[in-house]
Order: C-alpha cells, then structure tokens, then sequence
C-alpha cells in the first residue's frame, strides 16, 4: 500500500515536471532578455554615455527584435512543433550572447567612436543586441505551440497565459537582480558570459534529452559537434585579452557608471587619472599631487570674491581631488561632500591620496536631494556633477535647481559649476540655454571658458553665481598680478555675454529640459573638422544674430549692440584691438562712430588688411512699397561681418599657415548719414580710417586689403570691380584667377560694374584694394533683405577662397 502510495506520488511530480518545465525555461530565458536588456547601457556607456539616445536605441531594438522573433517564431512553431527545435533556438541564443561578448571587447572599441554620436547607439544596438534577442524573443510562442501539442485537454488561452505569465515574471526578476545585485557585484563581461553559458547548458541539455527520448542514433552522434562549438565559444570568450595590469589600477562597473583608474602621461607628466563612462572627470599629477584638470582648479575663485569659506559643499566628487585640495588649503573648513555613486570615496583613499579627515563628511546621496533635504548653508558650493556630455543630471540642470541651490548659499557667497558645452551659435544650444537659466536665479554671475572663449568646440564652462552685490574687475592689476596662473588669467578666460544674443535660448525648468537633444548638438560639434575650411553654418549663425537685433543703423540700440559684439568678438579672436572713435553730425542728430580693428600677428611687418561695414541702412530706399522702413541688412551689412569673423577664428586656429600679420577692420558709418540724401552719400568708416593712416602704419603700408560686402545671396556670383581692376592689381587678378579656379560656376574675372565702396577710400590711401561683392541681388536697399536670402554654400565658397588667396601672400 506504502509503495503504491509512494508510486502514486512520484508519477504525480513527473507530471507535473513535464508540464511545467517549459514554465521554468522561459521564466529563465525571460530573465535573460532583461538582464541582456539592461547589461545594454552599460555595454554602450563607454562609447555613448548614458543618454536618451542610448536607452531609446537599446530598449527600441530589443523591443524591435522580440516582436519579429514572436513573428517568426509562432510560424516556426507550427511548421515544426518539436521540443529538440526549441532548445536548439535556445542554444543558439547562447551562443550569440557569447558572440556579443565578442563584438563587444574586440569590434565595438575599434569602431565605435567612428560613429556619429547620435545614431551611434542605434547602430551599435542592431549590430549587438538584435540576434540575441530575435532568437529569445521566438521561445515563447514555441513554447505555448508544445503545450497545445502536449496537453490538446488544455484551452490556448490557459497555456499561453501560463508561459507569458512565467516569461514576464522572469523579466521582472531579470531586471531587479540585474539593478540590485548583479551589476554592483559583478563585472559586465561576468554578466553576459554567465548569460550565455546558461542558455548553451539549458539549450544543449534540453536537446539532447529530446533526441535521446526518441532514441535518434544519427542525431546523437552529431551532437558532440554541437558540444564541441559551444565549448570552442565559451573557451574563445573567457580567454579574451584583458587590459594590462600596469596601466589599469582599477576596472569595475559601479551602480551607475563603469570606473576606471589608470596611470598615463598628461602633457608631458605621470598623471593617475579617474574615467566614469565615456568621460574623464578627476586626475592628479602623480610627482606632485597637483589637480591635473585646469576645471578642478576654479574653486579658488573664492579668494577673488573675498568669501570668507567655512563650509563648503561639492555636488559629485569624482576622485574627491578639489574637496581634498581645499582642506588642505583652509585649515579651518568643513567640507560636505555629496556623491551618488559609493564606491568612489573607498576608490579616492587608495589611489588619489584622499585621507580620512573629520573636516571632510562624505554623503552618498542624489545632490538635489541633498540640497532639498539639508538644513544647512554654505559660502561655497561646487556643483561638478556634469562631468561628462555624455550623461548630463537633467534634474540638476533647471533654473528649480539652481533656484534651490541659491537657497542655500549663505550672502556673499559663491556657487561654481562646470558643464561642459561649446560657444557655438546655433538655434539651440546647451551652454547658452544654461547661461540663460543661471542668469534668472544669479543676477551676479561671471562664465568662464577653461580653454578659450573664442573656441567654438566642447570645453568646460565655469558657472560662477556671487550672492552679494560687489562687482569684479577681472582686468584689475591685483587680480592679473596674482601668483595663482587661474585667477592671473581669468580675464583673458571670461566670457563675455554681450558677444551673443540669449534671447534665441530657452530657459530651463523641471518641466522643460531637453538636455540630450541639447547635449547631441554639441556632441556634432566635436566630431567637426576645424582645420579643412570655413565652418559656414557659423558664419549663417552670425548673421541670424545681427539680423535678430534689428536694423543697425546709426543711433539705434541694434548698432550699439553689434558694436558691442564685435569688441568682445575681437578680444578673443585678436592679439591686438583698436578702436577708432570720432563723432560726425548729420541732419539733425549727432553720432558718435566706431571703427573696430582687431590685428593677428601684431608684430609682422608684413600685413594684410579684411575690411568690411558693419552699419545698414536705415530707410529701404530701393522698396517701392516700404521705403520708410530699416532694412534688415542680412546680406547687406551682416553677411560680410559675419564671414571675417569665422575667417578670423580659422587663423586663430591654424597659425602655422598663417604667418603674415593680419587686420580684420569692421567700418562704421559706410551708409553714411542715416537721413542724408543719396547724392551726399560718402562711407565714412573707411574715410576716416584712410585719413588716419599713419597713426596705424607709420612705417609700412599693408600688402593689399580686401573689402567684402553683400556676400550670402544664394544666387551667388563674383565678377572683377571695375574699380578693383584697376586699384587692386595684381592682387585682385591673382585672387580671383585662384578663386575660379576652385568655384568656376561662382567666379568671374570678367569686369562687370563699377561700385563706390570702402575699397575706394583704402586705395586714396596707397594701399591696394579690391572688392569682393555680388551685386546683382535684388533685394538690395529693400525691407526682404533678409536671411532667409542667404545661403551657407555661398559663404563656405567664398570664405574658403579667401583662405587660400591668403596662403599664397605668406
């Protein structure tokens, strides 16, 4: 009676084995797809960041993949209901999560920073997540086909509830263990190699227990081969090479970036510096302990505003480096340290010299949560937790944030941020939309470019915020004589914000934020050649910033702030600026004029002069229908300013090429007086520049000088001035010989008009001169002089022309 009871018993869990067996393979396989799904971002981290761009491709193309292995799979399964078919496909889902291992450690690091950065991750998703998750993504409509096969008493609707019951409820657990336990105590490549060899061991046992249930000899034998491939693969995979052990200190995925410590070379010195993801963010040079990063030096701004530092707080701490360094320098500072990510403080003690010190409390916490939770108030806060483009805290991006972080500023004291942008004009960007937000809560508040302010590529932008009311000479003598290279320097480093218009940017807000849209202009700034020619979508940028103040006529506040402009503009892109000022009384007003000269080389003997006017005219006297209105002055006034501008810029940039001295002039006044009549027209920038001559060149006249004017019309051609053929030779033959050359389609040697321009009065002065305008632009001196007229081809082709001429004069 016992044995048959324990007979009764046994059969009963065979059964029940059997038919739930499949509910325990892809509650498995379930798992799997999450923990492949999640492992994702940070397999693309390194490489992209932890943008939205990089979850929306992971999440789209492993969504993409299960819904066409659902497709394929129900239809396989009905062709071909065998149990051995579906551990095959399990065992092959293996074997491409072991081939993911690969393309990841030998493919992805060699190809993945050739691709651009925003449908990078795409690219790469397809490439390494498709196959896996099309193949995983099959099992469970195989599996409810078994069922229905196995168990025909059953109804589909039960069968098919029970395996994506167990299939989902893997994934669920797929993705906590995968956030909570895996990845803080695993390595990445532990994790997907774990996920490959389990699917090869339940797929390759799951199909030889069916081949051996059907006692198919032929296809036992073959078997071994199938082993011998699943072992050649794992074996392939565990013995990839790893970094050398001399360089990598440290290599560990945390909760929320992939660490890295390693010793390198940093201009010229052993540095020892901290990756987190994609980006650096602390270094320290290893034979002084000095901050290796210019950024992480800024705190010292604190000496400048006199602020009085008794507690400071820093949101992101990287390898602890600047909070260790103020301690070290104030004896009498506490310092609150706030980083989310754990490990980095045990990670600063043993490889960036951070010492315990009761001065210095480390909080592992979000920083907004912090400053939201705190009760406390600080003289100095340092917000560096922008450390990389690539993965930006929207949350602490907004003027909420910084709002709240006013807050808690005690008066007179100072918050400094480092986020990391470019100076590039554009209809949106990042760093001017932050400036704009900043600007709201900190009405007292100074930017500062690490690099350059006339760099239009990605750096690192300081934010400074000053809760008090004292205004900084930057250029001050005390503060230019200060033995700190950061604060002797920091005029030449500010930004000065009336170089360009913010009110084309958005301000931030918890409710509108779109950081990685913002983020992704700047990361195709960086992937820009700078070095091959003119950028041209910056000079179209330029002009729709004039364009955007309105016309700039003498007297009105747009003249008074192009003027302003091009001053700061010259400042960064020159050596040397001169302004030229001199009043003129017109009918009825009086105008005080300003001709900006902004010199490249200062000390070359030998010069060259680009000129062109920065004025328009006040009435479209050439509009039938609107002759009482300003002219917008795109192509007439802008385009010309903005072309030497970039031109200037490129020089900047590119010296070595460039070894002639070089005088970018920017005329005032060249549409005369703004209620004069046409026939008492006269440009009277270039005049009075002409007729002080010798107050600039008292020993030698410049080489040659080019005026251009009217030069974005998209219907674009230049021909010889008449005038020109005849004052600017033989440089004007030998430029325009050049030019058509590159362009034949938009260059003419050929003369076609004569025009009284600023090259006339250069030429009574004996330098020889030419004009470079295309004239035939039928919305000259009217209200549709406007931007949408001009054209980036227009200018890339006659910027880059003048690029070459240039050359050819060194």
């Amino acid at each position: 009676m016992a044995k048959h009871k324990a007979t009764k018993i046994e059969n009963r869990l065979v059964r029940l084995l059997k038919e739930k067996i499949l509910l325990f393979v892809v509650f498995i396989t379930g798992a799997c797809v999450l923990v492949i799904e999640i492992v994702a971002t940070r397999i693309l981290a390194p490489f992209f960041g932890n943008t939205i761009y990089s979850v929306s491709s992971i999440i789209g193309v492993v969504l993409a993949a299960l819904s066409f292995g659902y497709y394929f799979g129900g239809h396989y399964a009905d062709k071909f209901p065998f149990a051995k078919n579906f551990y095959k496909i399990i065992w092959l889902g293996g074997l491409a999560t072991l081939f993911l291992e690969l393309l990841t450690s030998l493919v992805l690091p060699k190809v993945a920073y050739f691709l651009p950065p925003i449908y990078g991750p795409l690219i790469a998703s397809i490439f390494l997540f498709l196959l896996p998750s099309f193949l995983l993504g099959m099992l469970s409509p195989f599996a409810i086909k078994l069922q229905e096969v196995r168990f025909p008493k059953y109804g589909v609707g039960k069968l098919s509830g029970e395996i994506f019951f167990a299939s989902t409820l893997g994934s669920i657990i797929g993705s906590i263990a995968t956030g909570f336990y895996l990845i803080p105590r695993f390595g990445i490549n532990t994790i997907v190699n774990a996920v490959g060899i389990t699917l090869i061991i339940i797929g390759f046992t799951g199909w030889f227990t069916s081949e051996v249930k059907k006692n198919n000899n032929y296809k036992i034998r073959s078997l071994p081969f199938s082993l011998f491939i699943s072992l050649l693969v794992i074996s392939t995979v565990l013995s990839l090479p790893k970094f050398s052990s001399s360089k990598i200190l440290y290599s560990k995925d945390g909760i929320y970036e992939k660490i890295v410590v390693y010793d390198t070379f940093l201009k010229g010195r052993p540095a020892r510096l901290l990756a987190q993801d994609a980006g650096l963010s602390s270094g320290i040079y290893l034979d002084s302990k000095e901050l290796a990063f210019d950024y992480t030096k800024y705190y010292v701004l604190y000496k400048v505003f006199g602020v009085d530092v008794k507690k400071a707080l820093f949101i992101g701490a990287g390898a602890y480096t600047t909070p260790t360094a103020l301690i070290r320098e104030l004896p009498h500072v506490e310092a609150d340290v706030v980083e989310i990510e754990p490990s980095l403080y045990n990670i600063s003690k043993k490889y960036f010299s951070t010492v315990e010190d009761k001065r210095l409390v480390n909080i592992v916490k979000d920083g907004r949560r912090y400053l939201f939770d705190t009760d406390k108030n600080y003289d100095l806060i340092f917000a560096d937790a922008y450390s990389t483009i690539y993965s930006i805290p929207v949350h602490m991006t907004t003027e909420e944030f910084f709002q709240l972080a006013y807050s808690k500023l005690n008066d007179n004291g100072i918050i400094l941020a480092n986020i990391i942008g470019d100076l590039g004009r554009g209809n949106r960007s990042l760093i001017f939309s932050e400036i704009k937000t900043f600007k709201e809560v900190f009405p007292h508040s100074y930017f500062f470019a690490v690099e350059d302010p006339g760099l239009t590529s990605p750096q690192n932008i300081i934010f400074v915020g000053y809760k008090g009311s004292n205004e900084v000479d930057f250029g001050s003598k005390n503060i230019k004589a200060n033995k700190d290279e950061i604060i002797a320097n920091l005029d030449s480093k500010l930004i000065d914000l009336k170089r360009f218009n913010l009110s084309n940017y958005s301000i931030l807000t918890d409710n509108y934020s779109p950081i990685e849209t913002l983020a992704a202009q700047v990361l195709k700034s960086n992937y820009q050649d700078r070095t091959s020619g003119i950028d041209s979508g910056q000079v179209f940028n330029l002009i729709s910033q004039m364009v955007g103040y309105g016309s700039r006529y003498l007297g009105s506040k747009a003249h008074t702030k192009v003027t302003e402009m091009l001053a700061g503009e010259m400042k960064v892109l020159s050596d040397e600026v001169i302004a030229q000022r001199w009043n003129f009384k017109g009918r009825g007003d009086e105008y005080q004029l300003v001709n900006i000269i902004g010199r490249i080389n200062p000390d070359a003997k030998k010069r060259v002069i680009l000129a062109t006017h920065y004025d328009s005219k006040k009435f479209a006297i050439l509009d039938r229908e609107n002759s009482d209105k300003p002219v917008p002055g795109a192509n007439d006034s802008a385009s010309g300013v903005a072309l030497l501008l970039e031109i200037a810029r490129f020089i900047g940039l590119n010296r070595k090429n460039f070894d002639l001295g070089y005088d970018f002039v920017f005329f005032d006044g060249e549409e005369g007086d703004p209620n004069g009549t046409t026939s008492e027209w006269k440009p009277l920038g270039s005049n009075f520049f002409s007729d002080n001559i010798k107050s600039l060149y008292p020993d030698k006249l410049p080489e040659v000088a080019m005026v251009a004017d009217m030069v974005c019309d998209k219907n674009f051609n230049i021909y010889m001035e008449k005038y020109s053929e005849a004052i600017g030779n033989p440089y004007a033959s030998k430029f325009f010989d050049l030019a058509a050359k590159l362009y034949p389609q938009n260059f003419s040697k050929t003369v076609n008009v004569s025009i009284k321009d600023d090259h006339i009065p250069l030429a009574k002065a004996g330098i020889p001169a030419f004009l470079l305008i295309d004239f035939d632009y039928p919305y000259f001196h009217t209200t549709q002089d406007t931007l949408d007229k001009c054209s980036e081809e227009s200018l890339g082709k006659l910027g880059n022309s003048i690029l070459e001429f240039l050359k050819t004069l060194n």
